[in-house]
Parts: structure tokens; sequence; C-alpha cells
């Protein structure tokens, strides 16, 4: 085993030259850090100043944007009437897309399992469904143990839900 001032050693017991890695490493960093200052030069404001009417410009360019950005957002247009597509209000585009949305069924995205790795039915959420499930939740744990119903009641079985290896055949 080797002592705690031989670390430094490589393979054929000579000493690694670690400080003239630094210092070489130092005098690197030194050099990439002067070219950039070389070839980038001083970013100093004070030699770019800005043009006042340039600025002008720029704000005005910013109110314009600003005001159209503000009419298509709130006003009735046609985009392409060859095509009947229209621009209407934000407010009444959230409207018709909740309408839309409260009009359609909620669905799992995948299908439902139990503790055996067998589908659950379907089942339809009520209208209110946080007042039904307050509801209908038990007030006690005795009575969500005797529930036959309650699938979390139920022992999982981490193996039940894995699909079976299957074989690979072997060599003829």
């Amino acid at each position: 085993m080797q002592s705690a001032t031989t670390n430094h050693e490589d393979s054929a017991g000579q000493k690694k030259p670690v400080f003239w890695i630094f210092v070489a490493a130092l005098i690197g960093l030194g050099l990439f850090f002067g070219m950039n200052f070389l070839f980038l030069g001083n970013t100093d404001s004070t030699l770019n100043p800005e043009d006042p009417a340039r600025d002008a410009e720029r704000v005005k360019n910013l109110a314009d944007l600003k005001a159209e950005n503000e009419t298509k957002l709130n006003t009735y247009a046609w985009v392409d009437q060859a095509k009947g597509s229209v621009q209407i209000p934000i407010t009444e585009a959230m409207k018709l897309v909740l309408v839309d949305l409260n009009a359609k069924k909620p669905a799992p995205a995948y299908p439902v399992l139990d503790a055996t790795g067998k589908p659950l039915p379907a089942t339809t959420p009520a209208p209110s469904a946080a007042a039904d499930a307050a509801d209908a939740l038990p007030s006690e744990p005795a009575a969500m143990s005797q529930t036959s119903s309650n699938v979390l009641a139920a022992p999982v079985d981490p193996t039940a839900a894995k699909p079976a290896k299957s074989k690979k055949p072997a060599n003829q």
C-alpha cells in the first residue's frame, strides 16, 4: 500500500509535475482571456453611444405594435374571407372554448386497472364531482375497509401487473 506522500507518482515511480501543469493552465487561461479582450475590444457603452433619433423610432414602433396587438385581441375582423376565417375578441373565444369543453365527456387517457390487473368498468362522473365526491367518501376508516367495491382496500400484488416473460426458442 502506498503512503499519502507518494500519491502523486505515476506507474514508473516518477513524480508527476503537478505544479507545472497548474502553472501552464493559469498561463493558458490568461492567454485565452487576453485574446478575447484583444479581438472583442472594450464593449463599454461610451464607445458606441445610442442615437437619440433611433431611440425615439424604437419607442414609436413598440407603441404601434402594442396598439396593433390590442386591436387584434379585442375586435372582429376577417383573417381570410375566401376561406371563411375570422378573428374574434379573445374573451368571446374563451367563452366558446369553455362551452365546447363542458359539452365533452371526460375520458381516461389510458385503461385504468385494478389491483389484479383487470380493467375497471367505465364510469361517468357526476355533474358536480367535487360535491358528490365529498358525500361519497366514508366518514370513518372502518367503513372504508367494509366496502367491497373499494379498490384501494384490496392488497396490491406488484407482480400481477407485469407481463409474463416470453421464453426464447432453443437453437435448433
